[in-house]
């Protein structure tokens, strides 16, 4: 597999393509470093790899932060632990579904009929999933500072405990989980546990300040990106 090179997206912050889904080095005021997410199980030697090229020992990843529970999210989890002895920090309601090992509830399609094609492709609106149990050592609280300075917001709707985060950086980063996409154009995701707390989620999140937003799924979106949500969201 060809070594993913982390690309930088702001200042201390670097984006690792794991082919659909992102990952995000962090590094803090001291010297440390976290990562946003964990991608797949197959992704975690690409994660490895990542923090070789940053020039950075495993030790030297502080934590993890956790968007949601889905597998391509916490797949590589279990791994980047073990590797690193990094904790892990994630909103209460996802923390304890990790706990008992589910990465999956039922499912109800975004808006249009791509995305409920998409949720049938998944096994129906019923469909569930599970994995092995994983320790949460840190459950965050809506607008909790985390270690590394970002702003902690809860935005249920893709996940109930989804979490989304705001480093105030660079007029701004927004790390945007799952809470919205920006492939050919920024929209919402394709699947949710509850679509109208996920568009309340983006209407609150529209409402903030932000230059630069980062995506799970899709390119950054700078400068101006706030703005840009506003208008794509702001009326629901």
């Amino acid at each position: 597999m060809k070594a993913a090179i982390p690309t930088r997206v702001a200042t201390g912050v670097y984006q690792l393509g794991l082919g659909f889904v992102n990952v995000f080095f962090v590094e803090d005021d001291e010297g440390g470093l976290w990562l946003i997410d964990a991608g797949t199980e197959p992704g975690a030697e690409r994660i490895g790899g990542g923090l070789r090229a940053l020039g950075r020992a495993p030790k030297e990843l502080r934590g993890v932060v956790v968007t949601h529970l889905h597998g391509d999210h916490v797949g590589g989890l279990a791994a980047v632990k073990a590797h690193t002895g990094a904790e892990v920090w994630a909103q209460a309601e996802d923390a304890a579904a990790l706990r008992e090992g589910v990465r999956g509830r039922t499912l109800e399609p975004g808006p249009g009929v791509v995305r409920s094609a998409i949720v049938r492709a998944l096994g129906g609106r019923a469909a569930t999933s599970a994995g092995d149990p994983i320790a949460v050592e840190h459950e965050v609280a809506d607008g909790e500072t985390l270690p590394f300075g970002a702003a902690a917001l809860h935005t249920p709707g893709h996940t109930a405990g989804h979490l989304a985060l705001l480093l105030p950086r660079d007029g701004g980063v927004l790390f945007v989980g799952d809470a919205a996409t920006n492939f050919l154009r920024l929209g919402v995701g394709p699947i949710y546990e509850d679509v109208d707390e996920g568009l309340r989620s983006l209407r609150r999140v529209a409402g903030l300040q932000f230059e630069t937003a980062l995506f799970s799924h899709g390119r950054p979106l700078a400068p101006q990106a706030a703005e840009r949500f506003r208008a794509r969201f702001s009326g629901g």
